[in-house]
C-alpha cells in the first residue's frame, strides 16, 4: 500500500460571517494525483491555504509524513516538502528562469555572492527531469503560459515538495500543452510526489486521477476511487443533486449589423482582422492559445492600438482609443484574467459591482447608499454569488464567485455589446451553466455578445456564429449549428 504522506483531520475554519471549512478529513498518499472537486465556494481554496499556512484553523490536526505537525506560515509548509502551482502564476518576469526556479535555494561562494554556475546547472538539471525544452538563461516574461507551469512546478522540486498542489493547472493551456502537463504529473507521481489537482474540467480528472474527493459547503461529501465512480455521479455530489444541464436551440434570425470590424491590424498580433456581428448575437470566437483572439477584442476596447483598419459601430465609423471610449460607445469587457485586470482585490462586492455606474448613484453629491445596497443585493440573489454580505472584500471570494461579480458589474451598465474573454474559466459546472443562461437571456434582451473561449464545446452549445483564429488571421466565420468541433480544431490549425 502507498505510504500516507498527508493526513488533514476535523478541519474547521471560519471567517465573518461564514463558516467556511466544517469538520473536513483529506488525506494524501504517496505515488498518487488526488482530485479535490467542488463548486465555487465549496472550501478547496481555504482547505489547500489551511495546508499552505496562509490561514490557521480553529481546530483540527495535520499530519505530515506520519508526524503532527502545526504549519504556521507558507515558509514553514515550503521547508516541510509542500508546494504549490496556483492558478494565478507567482514569477518574476524581469529575471531569468533559472532565477525563478531556484530564488530562494541558491548555494553561495564566499560571502553573499551566488553561485551562479550552480543554479544554472541545477535548473537546467530539473527542467530536463521535467522534459521542458525551455531556456533557463531566457528571462521568465519571454515565457508562454505553458512554459511558466513548467517553472512553478520546477521551483517546487527544487524546494524539494514531496506534496505538490496543482490549482486549476490548465485554465490556458492547449490540448497538447495540458497532455504534457499530465505527462510530468505522473512523472513526479512515479518518483514517489503525491499531487493535489484542483479543476473544474472533470474529464481531466477522469484521465489522471487515482482519487477523487468531493467538497461542498465547506463539507467533504465523498472520497472514493476515481474507478468507482463516474463525472455524472461526481456533478451531482458536488451540486446536491442531478444536474440536468441546458442545450440551446436558439433560431436566430436578427439581420441588423450593431458592429463591423474592417481589416483590423496591428503588425506583431493581427492582422487583416474583418467581421460583423448583429443585435442580438452570440458571436463566438475560437482558436489556439496564442492565436490572437484576446489581442483583437482589446482592440475594441480601447487597450491595444490600431496600426490600421476601421470599426463601424451602428453603421457609423468610430475610433476607440480607450476604454473610456469604448464604454462610452456601449462596449463593454470581461477580461481573461479577472484578478489582476478586473477586480479591486480591497474593496467591497458592492464596491466593486457598481463602480462603473457610480455617477448615476449620486444624488446631491453624495451616494445613494441605499440604492446602491439594493442594486448589489439584486445581483448577489439573481447570479447566487456566494456571501454573507455585499459589504465583503471580493479578494475574500472564490475565482467563480469573483467572475460572477464583474459579470453583474456589466450587466448593470446596460451597453449594446459585450465582450466576454474566458467567462467561465476557473468555474465550476453548475456555475458555468448558469453563465451560459444569462449569456443567452442578455442575447433576447437584444444585447450582442462575444465570447471568446479555449472550449470548442462552450462555443457549439451557446453562439450562433463561430470566428476562428490562427497566427493572428481569420480562418472562418462558420454557423454554430452547421459544424462540430473536429471541423473548428482543422480550421484553427490551418
Amino acid at each position: 500500500m502507498p505510504q500516507e504522506i498527508l493526513r488533514m483531520r476535523n478541519i474547521n475554519k471560519s471567517f465573518p460571517g461564514v463558516q467556511a471549512l466544517k469538520h473536513v478529513d483529506f488525506d494524501l498518499k504517496a505515488n498518487e494525483i488526488h482530485a479535490l472537486l467542488g463548486e465555487n465556494g465549496a472550501g478547496k481554496s481555504t482547505l489547500m491555504n489551511v495546508l499552505m499556512g496562509m490561514h490557521r484553523p480553529e481546530e483540527g490536526e495535520i499530519w505530515l509524513h506520519g508526524k503532527k505537525t502545526e504549519i504556521p506560515s507558507p515558509v514553514f509548509a515550503i521547508q516541510n516538502s509542500i508546494g504549490i502551482v496556483p492558478q494565478e502564476l507567482n514569477i518574476v518576469p524581469e529575471v531569468t528562469v533559472a532565477e525563478n526556479i531556484c530564488m530562494g535555494t541558491q548555494k553561495r561562494k564566499a560571502g553573499a555572492i551566488i553561485d551562479w554556475k550552480d543554479t544554472f546547472k541545477r535548473a537546467e538539471s530539473i527542467m530536463d527531469q521535467l522534459g521542458s525544452p525551455v531556456n533557463v538563461r531566457s528571462k521568465a516574461g519571454t515565457c508562454s503560459v505553458a512554459q511558466l507551469q513548467m517553472v512553478q512546478i520546477a521551483r517546487a522540486i527544487a524546494f524539494g515538495a514531496k506534496i505538490i498542489i496543482l490549482d486549476e493547472p490548465t485554465a490556458s493551456l492547449t490540448s497538447q500543452e495540458t497532455h504534457d502537463l499530465f505527462r510530468v504529473m505522473r512523472q513526479l507521481k512515479g518518483n514517489g510526489a503525491g499531487i493535489i489537482f484542483i479543476t473544474h474540467h472533470l474529464e481531466e480528472v477522469k484521465e489522471v486521477a487515482d482519487r477523487v474527493t468531493v467538497m461542498r459547503d465547506g463539507e467533504v461529501v465523498d472520497t472514493t476511487l476515481m474507478a468507482d465512480t463516474s463525472i455524472k455521479e461526481i456533478i451531482a455530489k458536488m451540486a446536491g443533486q442531478e444536474v440536468i444541464f441546458s442545450k440551446f436551440e436558439r433560431e436566430f434570425q436578427e439581420e441588423e449589423v450593431v458592429l463591423r470590424a474592417e481589416r483590423l491590424t496591428h503588425k506583431k498580433k493581427f492582422r487583416d482582422v474583418s467581421f460583423e456581428v448583429k443585435k442580438g448575437e452570440i458571436f463566438g470566437v475560437g482558436g489556439l492559445v496564442g492565436a490572437g483572439r484576446t489581442e483583437v477584442m482589446l482592440a475594441l476596447f480601447g487597450v491595444e492600438p490600431l496600426e490600421s483598419g476601421t470599426i463601424i459601430l451602428k453603421g457609423k465609423p468610430i475610433t476607440v482609443k480607450s476604454p473610456k471610449s469604448a464604454i462610452e460607445a456601449g462596449i463593454g469587457y470581461l477580461p481573461e484574467e479577472r484578478r489582476a485586470q478586473a477586480i479591486f482585490p480591497i474593496l467591497s462586492i458592492k464596491e466593486n459591482l457598481t463602480m462603473p455606474i457610480l455617477q448615476r448613484l449620486f444624488r446631491h453629491g453624495k451616494i445613494d447608499r441605499r440604492q446602491q445596497e439594493k442594486i448589489t443585493q439584486s445581483y448577489i440573489d439573481r447570479l447566487e454569488i456566494k456571501t454573507p454580505s455585499g459589504e465583503k472584500e471580493i479578494r475574500d471570494l472564490s475565482g467563480g464567485n469573483q467572475q460572477k461579480v464583474v459579470f453583474g458589474r456589466w450587466i448593470e451598465k446596460d451597453l449594446d455589446i459585450l465582450i466576454l474573454d474566458e467567462p467561465t474559466r476557473g468555474i465550476d459546472v453548475r456555475a458555468k451553466d448558469e453563465i451560459h443562461k444569462l449569456i443567452e437571456s442578455l442575447a433576447k434582451e437584444g444585447k450582442t455578445v462575444i465570447v471568446v473561449s479555449s472550449e470548442l464545446e462552450e462555443l457549439l452549445n451557446i453562439c450562433d456564429r463561430i470566428m476562428v483564429m490562427n497566427e493572428g488571421q481569420v480562418k472562418g466565420i462558420m454557423n454554430a449549428r452547421e459544424v462540430n468541433q473536429e471541423e473548428i480544431l482543422r480550421l484553427a490549425l490551418s
